[in-house]
């Protein structure tokens, strides 16, 4: 199922948001937020990369190669049908050896 670009939009600045948060709180609880700051441009980038996104839509008609190009199928022929792949399984079982049966 595809989302739309505002359903995209909105899941990647709740992902980002969420991300700052846990970031920041394990910075402040484990590391220096002095020296380790740079990380916390990383969900800053990732909402920039949501917002941008989510605002170009997608092409609403497919583009086709041209009449000559013999790449896709015509478009009157049914596809072929489908069949499940060979397997490598035996048809039966194989014969157990005499000196393992059980009498």
């Amino acid at each position: 199922m595809r989302r739309t670009p505002q359903q995209a939009r909105f899941l990647g600045l709740w992902t980002a948001r969420w991300l700052f948060g846990l970031l920041l709180a394990l910075l402040l609880w484990v590391g220096d937020l002095r020296v380790q700051w740079p990380v916390l441009l990383v969900p800053v980038l990732w909402a920039l990369v949501a917002v941008l996104r989510g605002r170009r839509g997608r092409p609403s008609a497919v583009r086709r190669p041209p009449e000559d190009d013999d790449f896709w199928p015509p478009e009157d022929d049914e596809p072929p049908p489908r069949t499940p792949p060979p397997t490598r399984e035996l048809p039966w079982l194989p014969d157990v050896p005499r000196d393992r049966r059980e009498e």
